[in-house]
């Protein structure tokens, strides 16, 4: 039994590992038959996630209902598999299911399976160790100007082995968030409270550079606004230096960036030809629609139906930009409450956790805690729930935390 529970916790690193750099083959369609939906290999990797946890949860099904967080999760899902049966696109809605259960399936499987801090260690520093390809492959776009040409502004926009550079960004900022939060921790204590970062302090510095570097070569103000939240939150509350030196050189990345001062003036002003007045117009045609089931919503992952029904592709993307709205739309009030109390029940978790931690630990249960509230402020405005492969190492990071510190 313990060598199987070690093949599983080695079956999750290699996902860990390996899922940010396949994000980008989720655009190579393929149907086995003409009468199936179109698959691909990111849909066939969710889909074996999916069943090997389930295997696993049933189980171990007595043991994993008393894992922080079960009720809200059971909740949400339960009335995601609920609209299923009524939902305007079926095959849609249940894609939809497997991937976002598998989400939450890992998060259970990872509380499970990891079992003390050296099991923690090598979890953080295989999250860390998945940003290398992505990162080498937006540094590559970077100095050689391959990346998406922007749809509003006329600039390329870097996003590694993503799909999309918003995509790139939100996962940039989660590695970013860990590498500050080790870095600020180094101030904190000379002891090995929780890993010896002393003589990596040279490399963290680079990598955070590094890092700072690529979020802002993707253009992502979603992205940039969490940067900007996190240093926020840790300069008001002890590091003045860290918030001194990130207003600063967000001035000088103002000023010498036309680039960065057209995406600021085009959100101030509302720029009637602007992605945020495209997304108003988007929210203002769908909410009205939405409000004709308010209670159920119209099923798992209807959004672009109900998108492409009423608006047609003449209008842009389909996508909601708008977690809240989505989930709303398609899953009502109740699926909508049931996330907020997954959300609320998580960041009460972690911030009972942050008060007991002391030294290191503080520091890097606060930087779990911001990253957590960084990214929720910024699904009003994007598509962040749906980023499998942040959630999927997200969830699994909060698995393995709460788990070492409950």
């Amino acid at each position: 039994m313990a060598k199987d529970k070690k093949n599983f916790f080695y079956f999750i690193l290699a996902l860990v590992l390996l899922r940010p750099s396949l994000d980008l083959l989720s655009q190579k369609e393929f149907r086995i038959h003409s009468s199936l939906p179109y698959l691909n290999l990111n849909i066939i990797i969710g889909g074996l996630v999916f069943l090997v946890c389930l295997i696993f949860i049933f189980k171990n099904f007595k043991s994993i209902k008393s894992i922080p967080l079960f009720y809200p999760i059971l909740c949400f899902l339960g009335l995601s598999l609920i609209s299923i049966f009524y939902s305007i696109d079926a095959l849609g809605s249940i894609r939809e299911f497997i991937r976002l259960t598998s989400i939450f399936f890992l998060y259970f499987l990872a509380y499970k399976l990891i079992e003390n801090r050296k099991d923690w260690l090598l979890l953080l520093k295989i999250i860390l160790i998945s940003y290398i390809l992505p990162g080498i492959f937006a540094f590559v776009q970077l100095i050689g100007g391959f990346g998406l040409p922007d749809d509003f502004g006329g600039f390329n926009r870097i996003y590694g082995t993503f799909s999309c550079p918003s995509l790139f960004a939100f996962y940039t900022f989660f590695i970013l968030g860990i590498v500050l939060s080790l870095l600020l921790s180094l101030s904190e204590t000379k002891k090995d409270d929780i890993v010896s970062w002393k003589n990596f302090n040279f490399h963290i510095w680079i990598a955070a550079a590094f890092l700072v570097l690529l979020l802002f070569a993707t253009y992502s103000r979603s992205a940039l606004a969490c940067l900007f939240i996190f240093i926020l939150f840790f300069g008001i509350l002890k590091y003045r230096k860290l918030l001194l030196a990130g207003l600063f050189f967000f001035l000088i990345i103002y000023f010498f960036s036309d680039i960065f001062q057209q995406r600021l003036w085009e959100l101030i002003t509302l720029d009637p030809y602007g992605s945020m007045v495209w997304r108003f117009r988007l929210w203002q045609d769908i909410l009205p629609v939405s409000l004709w089931q308010p209670w159920f919503g119209y099923g798992l992952d209807t959004f672009t139906n109900l998108a492409e029904f009423y608006r047609g592709f003449n209008w842009g993307s389909l996508d909601a930009h708008n977690d809240y709205l989505k989930i709303f739309v398609e899953n009502g009030i109740l699926g909508l409450i049931a996330y907020f109390w997954l959300i609320v029940a998580l960041l009460l978790k972690l911030f009972k956790i942050f008060r007991k931690s002391i030294n290191q630990e503080k520091v890097l249960g606060l930087g779990i805690l911001v990253i957590c509230l960084s990214l929720f402020i910024a699904s009003f405005f994007d598509n962040i729930l749906r980023t499998t492969a942040l959630q999927w190492n997200f969830w699994i990071l909060l698995a393995g935390w709460i788990k070492i510190k409950n």
